[in-house]
């Protein structure tokens, strides 16, 4: 009952909170009015980015709610190894990668410090690679299968998202391989990478397109020996992704992705004095179990749009393999995937309003074996033998209405979950069932360039069949006591340009409200994760991003991130108070700058990124020590002569003072395990070739 009438009075808040905006919209309302008055007449129409991690055709502008989008040039993804994600997250507002320099666990990330007690994977986000959901039913997101170095475009929704998504919505990451395609043109590029570590890597991608159709296809190779010591892995990665046209009013979209990953090793985190100390060891038992993975991992969509005298009829489905051998020191668990989706929407519009209403169906099912590691690994005897299912059907309403210069939008998504285990050595078997609600509204006023925007939303983040099979007490089927954490969010921003279009700015306020806390913990050292309900926390802060041009060779950008996360109600397994607290894993201050520098064919960039320090453990006992690191990056965009080929030899060297820092952590690890370092001083270089 605590837990609830908290919730009712953070709605009597959100509602003063609203009143707030509203005074302070009607109060910037002249302001920005005699802004628009004074501006120069000279004016340039760009075209509008539409919003894809929404799922609806507003353009990222006129998108009442805090929202980040980056745009990446053939020439940058040339000069950037992007061997992590980090690459593309850093240049992202509320977005933050860390690089565990570990193939095995992948990066670890948050939105607005939401996923934070995720010990591997991503938990709590949505992910999406050109429109393909790698958030499975149940709400974990396999994010192996990303290349940043194909990545072109990206978008953030930074606040709950669950009226477009459904489970596990704290936010959205939408990746984008597709290149903006010109007509009757096709492309070859190569590229060849190699750096610090034995990494070595190479890439192809091939794109045609004419009149009726567009294509590209990718792949790559990566081999690393690794920073760590015991952490090297082979990575086999290939897309496709195209279009057809059928008729003058109908088209077909496909996409499809690989990943073949037959090794990655896991040197697991390490205690504070061992990172100082050695930063490259491997904790013994995890060699000695052959801790790693072995992944493969296969998936596929597509999309039927027809435009009706009723409206915009779209209809998407897609399905997902994975096959998974993962030892670790307390077992080895072996997973065999099948999931997919459907989701089919109607699209109508009027001259001020838009509508669109959906179902979405998804499947997965997990055949889950777990075995008694013996060492090298060799399997033992079976701990967990099942076939685990989850089904989640949904029903969704969104509409966006323009008043002049104010747009509203609104929705609404009803989500069932239903999860099913049934055991093939046991009689036991288990079944839960969860639905949820998920409504959002937000309201936005433009006058000229900028943009003033308040949003309130909402998500819902079921237990995974990972978080609920992890028993306490052993055995099969789930635990029967874990429940849905729950979201709500408001957020306050401005966005626009100044200075002849040459400045664009984004700041935003933000609050949320999180309650029944999926919490994590362990027992025993080495062994596994367990989870349970408790208590609620409280996400306060601000987002800021600037991008200035200051003339043709100079671009200064820069993301500031203040972040204020606390337990409000909660307390550790022992039964000691979290109240006032800080959540761990996620620092108060982020700071990412970049100066670039581009006289003729020569591309340079320097960038600093700082992190405060942070605490790691529940109580707040043991934190992560602030850092700030420099970048650079250089490169030679040359077209040679009376040719269509470009060559772009480039090199990047990363912490380039070799500061020694822990560049992601483990929370509430076992042992105060928590620290995963970060490598020093390391370079990689390349070269790529256009046709």
């Amino acid at each position: 009952m605590n837990g609830i009438s908290g919730f009712q009075s953070a709605k009597r808040c959100v509602m003063k909170l609203i009143q707030g905006v509203v005074i302070f919209i009607l109060g910037f309302v002249p302001i920005c009015l005699q802004a628009q008055q004074k501006e120069d007449t000279l004016q340039v129409n760009l075209r509008p980015i539409e919003v894809t991690a929404i799922h609806t055709t507003i353009s990222a502008a006129d998108a009442p709610l805090a929202l980040s989008t980056l745009n990446r040039s053939l020439a940058t993804l040339n000069s950037s190894s992007s061997l992590s994600l980090k690459s593309v997250g850093d240049q992202l507002p509320g977005l933050w990668v860390n690089d565990r320099q570990n193939y095995a666990l992948g990066n670890r990330m948050t939105i607005r410090g939401v996923g934070w007690r995720a010990a591997f994977g991503v938990r709590g986000i949505q992910v999406v690679l050109d429109g393909i959901p790698l958030t499975v039913a149940d709400g974990q997101s396999m994010i192996n299968i990303i290349d940043p170095a194909f990545i072109r475009h990206a978008e953030v929704v930074r606040g709950p998202a669950a009226t477009y998504w459904g489970n596990s919505s704290g936010g959205v990451l939408y990746l984008s391989t597709r290149p903006p395609y010109k007509d009757q043109e096709n492309a070859l590029r190569l590229r060849a990478v190699a750096g610090s570590f034995g990494m070595r890597k190479a890439e192809a991608e091939y794109s045609l397109a004419n009149k009726n159709r567009q294509m590209d296809i990718y792949s790559s190779y990566l081999y690393t020996d690794g920073f760590r010591d015991y952490s090297s892995a082979k990575v086999f990665r290939s897309g496709l992704t195209g279009s057809v046209k059928l008729t003058s009013k109908s088209r077909l979209k496909y996409q499809g992705n690989l990943i073949y990953m037959p090794e990655a090793q896991h040197p697991s985190s390490l205690t504070k004095q061992q990172a100082q100390d050695d930063p490259t060891m491997a904790r013994s038992s995890f060699v000695s179990s052959g801790a790693g993975k072995d992944i493969t991992q296969g998936q596929a969509g597509l999309s039927y749009i027809l435009d009706t005298s009723i409206g915009a009829i779209n209809v998407t489905g897609y399905g997902i393999y994975r096959d998974l051998n993962n030892p670790l020191p307390f077992g080895i668990i072996t997973i065999n995937r099948w999931a997919g989706g459907l989701r089919a929407t109607l699209d109508k519009s009027w001259n001020t309003f838009d509508l669109q209403i959906g179902a979405e169906s998804k499947l997965q099912n997990d055949d889950r074996t777990e075995f008694d590691n013996v060492g090298s690994p060799k399997r033992g005897g079976i701990q967990v033998d099942q076939i685990e299912r989850v089904w989640n059907q949904a029903l969704f309403v969104t509409g966006t209405y323009a008043i002049g210069a104010v747009n509203i939008l609104g929705g609404l998504r009803y989500d069932r979950l239903r999860f099913k285990a049934d055991s093939s050595i046991t009689d036991q078997s288990g079944e839960r069932t969860f639905a949820s609600l998920s409504p959002s509204i937000g309201i936005n006023y433009t006058p000229g360039n900028q943009t003033i925007f308040a949003n309130l939303s909402t998500s819902f983040e079921a237990p995974t069949t990972t978080e609920l099979v992890n028993r306490p007490g052993g055995g099969n089927g789930f635990n029967p006591s874990l429940q849905p954490e729950h979201t709500l969010g408001l957020e306050l921003g401005i966005r626009g340009n100044m200075m002849n279009n040459s400045l664009d700015y984004d700041f935003t306020l933000y609050h949320m409200w999180i309650r029944d806390l999926l919490f994590p913990y362990q027992l025993q050292s080495n062994g596994p994760t367990y989870y349970r309900n408790q208590g609620e926390t409280n996400h306060s802060g601000i987002e800021a991003k600037i991008d200035w041009q200051v003339n043709r060779n100079w671009k200064l950008s820069a993301t500031a991130n203040v972040t204020h996360a606390e337990f409000k109600k909660a307390e550790t397994i022992d039964s000691l108070p979290l109240a006032g607290k800080a959540v761990p894993g996620i620092p108060k201050y982020r700071l990412h700058s970049r100066l670039s520098w581009s006289p003729g064919h020569f591309l340079t960039a320097l960038s600093y990124q700082y992190v405060s320090n942070y605490a790691v453990n529940n109580l707040n006992t043991a934190s992560n020590d602030h850092y700030g690191i420099f970048d650079i990056k250089l490169s030679y965009d040359n077209l040679l002569q009376d040719s269509s080929t470009r060559l772009q030899p480039f090199i990047n060297v990363k912490n380039i003072f070799d500061t020694r820092y822990n560049g992601s952590v483990v929370v509430n690890a076992y042992g105060s395990r928590y620290y995963e370092p970060a490598p020093g001083r390391n370079w990689q270089m390349g070269l790529a070739l256009n046709f």
